[in-house]
């Protein structure tokens, strides 16, 4: 087969119901296979009883007889027993009228052999016969039955009664299960889904399940303190990157002010000013940065709320892209919002854009797609395409095919990752269609949940 057939996997609850059903099943198959066994060996010693007896009381009566045997009246023997002469020919008696033939056969094999013959014919009938001899020297066999139906009967009924008892008892005890999984799952199922309903950002929620009584809130009260120490380490991360990030500001403020000052004031020499250049160029990028990264380290628990068209993006991004660029936009078209603010997407798209401008030849394109829980922008240019060397570390910081300071891809996706999406290279490594026209250049897929 080409493909193979994912099973969905079943929950905790379902697996311990699962496992309690298949339990009681198996010890149920074991009890009725115990009960049929016991009630067959008792049947059998049941029918070798009644068949000892039985023949114990037609030898009494034929050795209690005076004169020759075929003198007597045998209308007083036990029902279903028959009494042979020593030619093996039936004197008298009673016996089933299918087991007559096999009854004068074992009369005559005990009269042969002189030892007991026993005997189970038409499957329920069991037949017992004994040589004898009287008083007087006479010898002869008597041949006694006993039916096995009525035995039968009362297995199969006990069988029957075991079946609907155990099925009873399985249905039960999958019954009690999955109520008590239940109960007892509930508080952390609640717990699933108010951390799922919880912003990665918001971290001032708690269980709160109260003074720790059991198992479950042990648990909650040791997740609320992880979240305590996750939440100090975070807010720590945060303040470190905000200083750090204003610590920097205000040097590369500095030395943009003054090369861009030096710039108004001219500069004769050509070589000073395609440094002053690339120097307030340098500077700006870095500030993008920066800002970047503040925004990053500032607490975004509103972020779910937000709303951002894919129109108010490509606006946004739309002076990136240099009159000697063909902007295709195909993007704008679509109403389904970003469940994200503006601000950050902006903030993921531009570093994209950008690096589309510096590779393509004419144009830039932008498409989007909606899927049921995401809208994907897709940034394509008609440039020569990502080397080999740098695609799979495209994302990495300081890698770059055009000499560039390699951080805006990664900034990109870190941004992206903040608000629930992804960044991807179109194509089947990334698990992305490429359904983008227009050139055999590199295609960027960012992914963002939608409004």
């Amino acid at each position: 087969m080409s493909s193979m057939i994912r099973l969905r996997p079943r929950g905790f609850r379902t697996q311990i119901v699962a496992s309690t059903v298949l339990l009681m099943a198996f010890v149920m198959i074991v009890l009725t296979a115990g009960t049929q066994a016991v009630l067959e060996w008792n049947s059998h010693n049941d029918i070798h009883r009644a068949l000892t007896v039985r023949t114990q009381a037609v030898l009494q009566v034929v050795r209690a007889s005076d004169g020759p045997l075929a003198d007597q009246s045998w209308d007083a023997l036990d029902p279903l027993s028959e009494v042979f002469d020593s030619t093996g020919k039936a004197l008298g008696g009673s016996m089933q009228h299918a087991a007559a033939p096999d009854a004068a056969r074992l009369a005559r094999e005990a009269l042969r052999t002189g030892k007991k013959q026993q005997a189970k014919v038409h499957d329920t009938i069991n037949l017992r016969a004994v040589r004898f001899t009287t008083a007087s020297g006479e010898r002869g066999a008597v041949v006694v039955s006993e039916s096995s139906e009525p035995y039968e009967r009362s297995e199969l009924e006990a069988l029957v009664a075991m079946i609907v008892l155990g099925t009873l008892v399985v249905a039960i005890a999958g019954g009690i299960a999955w109520r008590v999984t239940r109960q007892a799952l509930e508080p952390v199922e609640q717990m699933a889904v108010r951390a799922a309903e919880w912003s990665e950002h918001d971290l001032s929620h708690r269980f709160g399940l109260g003074t720790p009584d059991n198992e479950l809130s042990k648990l909650g009260e040791t997740l609320d303190h992880l979240l305590d120490r996750v939440a100090a380490a975070l807010r720590s991360e945060q303040r470190l990157t905000a200083e750090l990030a204003h610590e920097l500001r205000t040097p590369l403020t500095t030395i943009q002010g003054a090369a861009d000052l030096a710039l108004l004031r001219g500069v004769e020499d050509g070589e000073a000013r395609e440094d002053l250049e690339a120097i307030s160029a340098a500077a700006r990028r870095m500030t993008g940065v920066i800002s970047a990264l503040l925004d990053l380290a500032r607490e975004r628990g509103a972020s779910a709320k937000a709303s951002t068209p894919l129109a108010t993006v490509v606006d946004a991004v739309r002076h990136l892209i240099p009159d000697t660029v063909e902007l295709v936009d195909e993007a704008s078209q679509v109403t389904v919002a970003v469940a994200a603010p503006a601000e950050l997407v902006i903030r993921a798209t531009s570093p994209i854009v950008e690096n589309a401008v510096r590779h393509a030849r004419s144009t830039v394109r932008l498409e989007a797609r909606v899927t049921p829980a995401q809208v994907q922008l897709m940034i394509a240019d008609d440039g020569p395409g990502l080397a080999p060397e740098v695609q799979g570390r495209a994302f990495e910081p300081g890698t770059s095919g055009s000499g560039g300071t390699g951080l805006g891809l990664g900034i990109a996706r870190r941004v992206a990752r903040s608000l629930g999406g992804e960044v991807q290279i179109a194509g089947p490594d990334a698990g992305v269609t490429d359904s983008v026209d227009g050139g055999a250049g590199a295609v960027f897929v960012l992914s963002l949940p939608r409004r």
